[in-house]
């Protein structure tokens, strides 16, 4: 009776769509650190709107210093920042990029969700996949709550439409711990999952890549 309860809501629900930029995320997990890199430097040169910068490398002193105050970093950060163009279709580029009203999503913590063998042999939704990885991470009853909130806002894409403030608004958390709670979903497979652009979905995959290479 559970099984056939199981299929009925499965059946229901949308399927997971292999949308281009989900086979991109897909295509990137599989390229090396070297081949990663060059990807990112290719999309530097055919995206007019992104722009490399390397950080100051920091002296001896500085180093010191920062071991005593913060964790020390494992790699060096490769940031990407926007910049304006006055001759850019802005209007175009809007219109690709319609944001939905946000949505507040609940976790029913006696919902029972399929095992790992059956979702090996059965269709399921990109959100679905998701909360299954929530529900299996050692987060708090109040992470889990906000994990549900990023989840459920995000678009077919896999990109996250709601700001950082409007998920603290739904989930009554600070907006560090929302920014925490992002982080680790981002971590999630896919990997990049819930950015909030192709920039910073990139630069997840880049960091994951380099702390496996470590």
């Amino acid at each position: 009776m559970m099984a056939l309860e199981l299929r009925q809501q499965l059946k229901l629900s949308q399927q997971l769509i292999m949308t281009p930029q989900l086979q991109q995320a897909i295509k990137l997990l599989q390229l090396s650190r070297l081949e990663l890199l060059d990807t990112i430097h290719q999309e530097l040169e055919i995206n007019p709107l992104l722009e490399e910068t390397q950080e100051e490398l920091p002296t001896e002193q500085d180093a010191e210093l920062e071991t005593l105050t913060t964790e020390e970093t494992p790699f060096q950060e490769v940031q990407l920042s926007e910049k304006m163009r006055e001759d850019f279709d802005w209007e175009g580029y809007l219109e690709e990029y319609n944001t939905s009203t946000p949505v507040l999503v609940e976790i029913d913590p006696n919902q029972e969700w399929p095992s790992f063998d059956s979702r090996l042999t059965e269709p399921t939704t990109l959100e679905d996949h998701l909360i299954w990885q929530l529900r299996l991470s050692d987060f708090s009853e109040q992470e889990q709550e906000i994990g549900a909130c990023i989840i459920g806002n995000l678009n077919n894409d896999g990109y996250l439409d709601a700001t950082i403030e409007e998920i603290t608004e739904m989930s009554g958390a600070d907006p560090s711990k929302v920014e925490q709670v992002l982080g680790k979903i981002q971590n999630f497979d896919p990997t990049g999952v819930a950015a909030r652009d192709l920039r910073e979905c990139l630069l997840v995959q880049a960091k994951n890549m380099q702390i496996e290479d470590k």
